[in-house]
Parts: C-alpha cells; sequence; structure tokens
C-alpha cells in the first residue's frame, strides 16, 4: 500500500504511535473565526488584520491606518492525528495542529500552502517580541550559522536557522530546516504559535526544502501528495477537517478529482480560467475574469485583480466597492459589500469546470456603521445607517509584479477537497479538486 499521512482537524487534537512508511496519516485540525460578533456582524479589527497580513505575505505591502502587523503569520506510515478546527462565533478562520520539533512537543503548527517556511518560537522570543505562548524552541539542533529575515510593509520577522527533526502524526523529517525566532511582531494572537509552510521551495525565505519535500527527499512517504479536508461549522463539520500528508482520503471528498497542472512551482499555483455570478459570465468579461490562482490553505479571503473583481461585482445587484489605502499609497485595494437580500451565485472556474463558493462562505457577515468609522469612511456610514449590507469574501488587490494573481483561500477551499500532487501531472505538479462532503 503506498504510504501517505492525513492530518485531520478537529477541536480535539489526538495522536496515535505509527510506524514510520505506513499507509496513512491523518491529523484532525482546530479552527477558529474572528472576523464576526456573535450578532454576526464584521469584527473590523479582526478582518482588517487579517486582510492585511494576506496582502503583506505576497506583496510586502501594508495597510495605511489599519496596520494589523503580520498578525496570524503563525497560524494553521499509518498514522491518524487529529487537527484542531478552532471556532469563534459559529463561524471558521484557521487550521492547525499539534508537532514536535528536535522531540519537544507542544508546538500548533499552521499548514499553510501559500508559504514554504517553518517557523517556531525560540527561546528568547516573548510576548514583547511578537511570539505567543509559553512554549519555546530550545535551539537543540545543529545551528546553521545564519539567520532569515522577512520583511514587511509594516515590520519584519527574524529567525535563526536550525537543523533538527519534525515530526507530524508520527512522519518525522530527519534533517528539516527550522527558524527559531527571535522578532515576530505580530505572531501573538494567533491560536497556533507556529507555521509550517506547504508551498515549493523556491519561495522559502530560508532556501530550505518545506517539511513535506523533505519528508519526499527521505523516503518518509513514496505517494507525493497532500490534502486538505476544510470544515465548516455552520455545516457541522468543524470537527471532521484534515489534512492528509502522503495521499488523500476518499471519505471526503466524492467524485473523480479535477486535476489542474502547476503554472509556476512556487506558490501551488494554477490557471484560473473565470468567475461565474449567477450562472453567468459575459464573453466579453471572460478575459478580465482570467487569470492565475495561489491555491492558499493559509489565507481565509480570496483576493482578485482590480479589474477581475470590478467585472465580478458588477454583476451582483447593488454592490458598492469599499476602497482602502496602503502605507506608501502606490495601490489601492478594495472590499465589496453587497445588499444581504441577495444570495449571489459565484463559482470560481478550473480547468474548464465551475467550482461554486456556498453562500455562507461567500458572506462574511453584516456590515454596521462602527465598521464604516473604523475605516474613516462617512459615504459607507451613511449608507450602512439606510440599508443592510454584507461583506462579501472576495477582496480586490493587484499583487504586483505579476498581473492577474488571484488568491484562493478557505472561503473556497472549504467547498472543495483539495489535492496537492509534486508529480501529479505526468510527473509534474499538480492542483486537484472534487466535492468535500459534507460542504455544499
Amino acid at each position: 500500500m503506498t504510504p501517505f499521512a492525513v492530518l485531520a482537524l478537529l477541536a480535539t487534537s489526538a495522536l496515535s504511535a505509527p510506524t514510520q512508511k505506513s499507509p496513512s496519516i491523518k491529523v484532525p485540525l482546530p479552527e477558529r473565526k474572528l472576523f464576526q460578533r456573535a450578532t454576526g456582524d464584521v469584527d473590523a479589527s479582526s478582518f482588517m488584520g487579517h486582510l492585511n497580513y494576506t496582502i503583506q505575505k505576497y506583496s510586502g505591502q501594508a495597510l495605511k491606518s489599519y496596520n494589523g502587523g503580520v498578525a496570524d503569520i503563525l497560524k494553521r506510515q499509518n498514522a491518524e492525528e487529529q487537527l484542531t478546527d478552532q471556532v469563534q462565533q459559529g463561524e471558521d478562520e484557521l487550521y492547525y495542529g499539534p508537532g514536535t520539533v528536535g522531540g519537544q512537543s507542544g508546538f500548533t503548527f499552521d499548514f499553510d500552502t501559500g508559504s514554504s517556511d517553518t517557523f517556531v518560537p525560540g527561546p528568547n522570543c516573548g510576548t514583547a517580541q511578537g511570539c505567543s505562548g509559553n512554549v519555546h524552541y530550545q535551539n537543540t539542533g545543529q545551528d546553521e550559522g545564519n539567520t532569515t529575515s522577512v520583511t514587511y510593509g509594516s515590520g519584519m520577522i527574524t529567525g535563526e536557522n536550525y537543523f533538527d527533526t519534525v515530526t507530524v502524526a508520527g512522519l518525522t523529517a530527519k534533517h528539516q530546516n527550522v527558524i527559531s525566532l527571535t522578532q515576530a511582531q505580530g505572531f501573538s494572537g494567533s491560536a497556533s504559535n507556529s507555521l509550517m509552510g506547504m508551498g515549493f521551495q523556491s519561495i522559502a525565505s530560508s532556501g530550505q526544502p518545506p517539511y513535506f519535500k523533505t519528508l519526499i527527499d527521505e523516503g518518509t512517504v513514496t505517494n507525493k501528495e497532500f490534502s486538505f479536508y476544510l470544515g465548516r461549522a455552520a455545516s457541522g463539520t468543524q470537527g471532521k477537517s484534515e489534512l492528509t500528508l502522503g495521499g488523500r482520503d476518499k471519505s471526503k471528498f466524492t467524485g473523480t478529482p479535477t486535476k489542474i497542472a502547476v503554472s509556476t512551482p512556487g506558490y501551488w499555483q494554477i490557471p484560473l480560467d473565470g468567475v461565474k455570478v449567477n450562472n453567468f459570465q459575459d464573453p466579453i468579461d471572460q478575459l478580465a475574469d482570467k487569470g492565475q490562482a495561489a491555491i492558499d490553505t493559509g489565507t481565509t479571503i480570496i483576493l482578485a485583480p482590480l479589474a477581475a473583481a470590478a467585472t465580478i461585482f458588477a454583476r451582483i445587484p447593488g454592490s458598492v466597492p469599499i476602497p482602502l489605502e496602503l502605507i506608501n499609497g502606490a495601490l489601492e485595494p478594495l472590499l465589496f459589500a453587497y445588499p444581504c437580500a441577495e444570495n449571489p451565485k459565484v463559482a470560481i472556474t478550473f480547468g474548464g469546470k465551475d467550482f461554486a463558493i456556498n453562500s455562507k462562505d461567500f458572506n462574511f457577515g453584516r456590515l454596521t456603521p462602527d465598521f464604516a468609522e473604523f475605516l474613516g469612511n462617512n459615504t459607507l456610514s451613511g449608507l450602512l445607517n439606510s440599508a443592510s449590507y454584507c461583506l462579501a469574501s472576495i477582496a480586490a488587490f493587484d499583487i504586483q509584479p505579476q498581473e492577474n494573481l488571484y488568491v484562493v483561500g478557505d472561503a473556497f477551499l472549504k467547498n472543495w477537497y483539495s489535492i496537492y500532487s509534486y508529480d501529479g501531472a505526468n510527473g509534474k505538479p499538480s492542483v486537484s479538486f472534487a466535492k468535500a462532503v459534507g460542504n455544499q
């Protein structure tokens, strides 16, 4: 049987003792939601902090006046380990699971396909330096004698590089680069205390292979794929989320997965054919919608290029843009509000097939006048005082230098089981989607 591993996202974490080359590993992940209050209204500070993090992650830019630092960057072989699906106010935001580094337990990793490094809190990285929690890596591995720094629009994270063992669900990478953080402003406040990048080595700030690639290189897994099932609290599946290392969990999806070859191995980046609203896509607008998509389990929202977002929301009656500013003022990201009475049916087209976004995921909650006050937007405040508007999970931002790049996060991925393969497209990397059980 081909070795593989599964990380499941559950509210409770459990780890059984697997053999190193067992057929399956499942890690249930907890999840959290910080974007809504108990009333269903959008929490402006939490949402803007996450949006700011996502923009910084892909562009190095930061939002002016809504500076959330780099919050949440430390997010989310026969063995089963549950990953935690942390829920707040009945909604989902972040998926994470436990692991050990150098034999030391207590690390909770955000499993992030939008990055490629492994970050853990170092021994001297406390709350003042931006690290959260009481678990700190004791620098027990082989000191590489160098550091890794990542600069964002609002700050910098820095850490020392070590080679050490990293174990998740019993699968051990014996010679894994670990960045022991010394400075990480904005990392505190995340339910996870560590980050495990699942992208490709080419975007690793350390220049070293990510954890799953190390498992492949060391022969720990022979099936060169991993897969995500992301639960949704509103559908009662939040306790069933999981990440599978070394294969896929066929009980979590139905039908034959649609496979799309990766365009550029860095992010898990694939061609995006277009976006449909209410089953309609004007052929004239289709070219504006087309682009590339970075599939990102470490991001909740969906970022679309500005021109594409304009065509998408032009198809939603009553929708209005909400302009934001960057620190340097070079680009202008946009949020979008739409009448809560509308229930737009939005689908993204990959590989010639339409993949729908459930309205539960497209709607991030009701907007209230205090959201407008947070932004200092008097025009929006007047609108929200007179009508009921909701916040869309799709925001607009042009990521430079690449044109027409979407970032497709959990608002899409909760609907579709996603499979990330190093050799799925005739020996080349691919991403596949199949209908997620219980989340349609």
